[in-house]
């Protein structure tokens, strides 16, 4: 045992207690049962201990209280990995605590949440932020006014209730690891919710459960969001092959994304229980991916009031996909009569688009309407064929009145170099009678757009010719008997 270490680690703990009325209570299943791993229930006296008033590390005889600081830490007194795996705090009955640390100090610990069990914290949950954590819930209720999980840490809900009551949820807080959340079941509520805020690596997975509650001024964050982090990885993946996740926001909440390795993906609702306030504002400066995963689905964001972004300029990757049979719905943009411009899949106040896969309409004699457009996968089966051509981006924009309209496609530059297409090879393709019929257009290389007319709507893709396998042979036979020739 290394006593200046743990002395250093008393003293800073019993300044906590000393701002306090109840105890800092420490469960550590090892050292109550003399082994090296263990798990015990949370209601089991035997597992808790005080460490500032008892330095020898006795037990206290009792559980916690509302009033108390409750710490999960693995072996508090040997100087071990802390390896959430080996001290477990299983809760299957009520269960309470007025702060709750799972994973302090460079230690680690887990927490088992089974049914029948009902955990509830007065104030702030902190999981992993200093240490390593696991926490599964089957079952029961856990409760806490807010939840912080950072540093490295796995949460699994699978079933039962987790509730952040008023100060938010927050996968991906400080500390600077990574930290996974998989939700297979259950239901998350929270008033606020953000996933890589700050220091950590923020990845939830939903493919099942719910997640609602979250409200104007809490709103749904992917990312730092204007803040000075931004170098961690960001993602929310709503979905998978076999099934998706349900989620329930007030009509006056946003969603956010932000510039830096920040990403929503996957199919399913984003379902603010119709159309949303215009407060419902969908912010993107990231990477929004409809994925079907092989099945024609929809990623539908179309519930949100418009399109807004942080950046005037933005003309990297960042933007909106559809791959893997998927189709991306978004707001619909309100036209008024007359002439006039507007901007699909970006801020109505830029004057160009820039996030790609967007575009922007200039009317001339519209009527009063919406545009209403969808990004589709190249693969769903409500694609046309389109043998010989290779699309590097397919919208579907609904039926509206107008005399002549100009549209400008902010083009997937990048999917076009994967493809090997020249850019300057591209074309605006539009679906007439069942075959793709190529428009005439002009292609700004510099903003990666391409601009054509049109006195209707209808399905549009972007792509170029690619020659067929068997030309490209009988080309590679032509070389051969030309060089053979000129010996």
């Amino acid at each position: 045992m290394k006593k200046s270490r743990f002395l250093v680690v008393a003293l800073l703990l019993c300044s906590i207690v000393s701002m306090s009325f109840g105890y800092s209570m420490f469960f550590d299943a090892p050292q109550a049962t003399g082994g090296t791993s263990a798990s015990l229930n949370w209601a089991d006296p035997a597992a808790w201990y005080d460490t500032c008033w008892n330095i020898a590390g006795g037990p206290f005889g009792f559980i916690p209280t509302a009033t108390d600081d409750v710490f999960l830490m693995s072996d508090v007194w040997d100087d071990d990995s802390g390896d959430p795996a080996s001290n477990v705090a299983i809760v299957n009955s009520d269960a309470v605590g007025k702060s709750m640390q799972i994973g302090y100090w460079g230690q680690g610990a887990s927490l088992d949440m089974e049914d029948g069990g009902n955990l509830n914290i007065t104030n702030q949950s902190n999981i992993g932020l200093n240490g390593d954590a696991v926490v599964t819930q089957n079952g029961g209720t856990f409760s806490s006014t807010g939840v912080r999980i950072g540093g490295n840490a796995a949460i699994n809900l699978n079933g039962g209730q987790m509730t952040a009551r008023s100060d938010g949820f927050v996968v991906g807080d400080a500390g600077g690891g990574n930290v996974t959340m998989n939700q297979t079941g259950g239901t998350l509520t929270t008033n606020a919710f953000a996933v890589g805020k700050t220091g950590s690596t923020g990845i939830y997975n939903m493919t099942g459960g719910t997640l609602n509650g979250v409200q104007y001024g809490g709103n749904f964050y992917i990312g730092a969001i204007g803040s000075g982090a931004g170098s961690v990885q960001s993602e929310f993946n709503l979905g998978d092959a076999a099934g998706t996740g349900t989620i329930q926001m007030s009509q006056d909440a946003s969603l956010a994304i932000d510039s830096r390795n920040s990403m929503l993906r996957g199919w399913g609702t984003f379902d603010l229980g119709g159309a949303g306030s215009t407060a419902a504002r969908l912010w993107n400066d990231g990477v929004v991916k409809a994925d079907g995963y092989g099945i024609d689905r929809d990623l539908n964001l179309s519930q949100f009031n418009h399109v807004e972004t942080y950046s005037a300029i933005n003309t990297g990757t960042n933007g909106w996909y559809a791959v893997n049979h998927g189709r991306l719905l978004l707001p619909a943009v309100a036209v008024v009569a007359g002439n006039g411009s507007y901007n699909w899949g970006d801020d109505a106040y830029f004057t160009s688009t820039n996030l790609v896969n967007s575009f922007r309409v200039t009317f001339t004699g519209a009527s009063e309407g919406d545009i209403s457009a969808a990004l589709l996968a190249e693969d769903r089966s409500d694609v046309a064929a389109h043998n010989g051509l290779a699309f590097v981006g397919i919208w579907n924009i609904d039926q509206l009145a107008f005399v002549a309209a100009d549209i400008a496609f902010r083009y997937d530059d990048a999917k076009a170099a994967e493809l090997g297409i020249d850019e300057s090879l591209l074309n605006v393709y539009k679906l007439v009678n069942g075959a793709w019929a190529v428009l005439p257009g002009t292609t700004n290389l510099l903003s990666n757009q391409i601009s054509i007319s049109t006195d209707s709507f209808g399905t549009f893709a972007v792509g170029a010719v690619v020659p067929e396998p068997v030309t490209l042979v009988l080309l590679g036979i032509g070389a051969v008997i030309l060089r053979k020739r000129s010996r």
